[in-house]
């Protein structure tokens, strides 16, 4: 029998309905959060949003008039194409459990089946419930549309479930580093200076005119609150990637470009 998808990593999907016992045996949703908690923080910081994707798909599998609707055997392949490099360089390996040769090739779920789409009040809402607030302030409308554009690759004004995920996990790596330091402060605002050696951290070479134009846009009278921060990191790492994205898309091996990195970021800051 079909039942409502209670595990928080698996909500908001284009399903919301699983059946237990899942793929693997487990014989409540509960018993699968746990055993999911293996993975969470490795979906979180080094993986692409594939894994999370397919995790649900064998945690919480899709259950459609009480029957089950299985992952493909292409979609494992690309999930673990895509984080099992990654995975043992922090000593963990692909779990056998999720031996891609145990799926089915017809009759299943590819990862093009994907359907939902959210807008900028869902992606704030998602956010939100996900717990990605600080001291009780989550993201504004105004941070979470900017991420949405962001991350809109067809410029479609929305994102899918993929991009949404993608998406999280900039979010997710932004909110852990400013808890981590800023916010058991007495004043959790960040100061120019703080500021500058984040941005930094993360090898953003921006120089003194393009950063007086970030601050410029999202500091207050006290610094740079959370929402900001989030704002300005998540998009200084987004713009990077889809730098090296073009980088790697060109028919040349251009790495010596005219057009550098620090242009690139100055002319979409600017």
């Amino acid at each position: 029998m079909c039942e409502p998808i209670t595990i928080p990593m698996c909500q908001g999907l284009s399903y919301n309905q699983t059946i237990v016992p899942n793929l693997l045996g487990h014989a409540s949703q509960r018993e699968a959060v746990m055993k999911m908690s293996f993975f969470n923080s490795i979906v979180q910081t080094v993986c692409s949003a594939d894994i999370q994707l397919f995790l649900c798909r064998v945690y919480a599998p899709e259950c459609v008039e009480g029957q089950v609707q299985r992952p493909c055997r292409s979609f494992c392949e690309k999930a673990r194409r895509n984080c099992e490099g990654l995975m043992s360089n922090y000593g963990v390996s692909w779990p056998n459990e999720l031996r891609c040769d145990a799926f089915p090739e017809e009759m299943c779920i590819s990862e093009n089946n994907r359907k939902e789409v959210l807008m900028v009040e869902d992606v704030l809402n998602k956010l939100k419930t996900g717990g990605y607030t600080v001291l009780g302030k989550s993201l504004t409308f105004k941070t979470a549309h900017l991420l949405l554009t962001l991350m809109d690759a067809d410029k479609t004004g929305d994102l899918d479930v993929v991009e949404f995920f993608k998406l999280e996990h900039y979010v997710a790596v932004i909110r852990r580093e400013y808890v981590e330091n800023y916010e058991s402060r007495t004043l959790s605002a960040v100061t120019q200076t703080q500021m500058k050696k984040a941005i930094a951290f993360h090898d953003f070479k921006l120089d003194e005119e393009t950063f007086r134009a970030l601050w410029f846009e999202y500091s207050s009278q006290d610094g740079i609150d959370y929402d900001a921060y989030v704002a300005v990191l998540t998009k200084l790492k987004i713009l990077k990637d889809r730098f090296q994205a073009h980088l790697l898309n060109l028919p040349c091996d251009c790495r010596v470009a005219s057009f550098s990195f620090k242009q690139f970021m100055k002319s979409a800051i600017i």
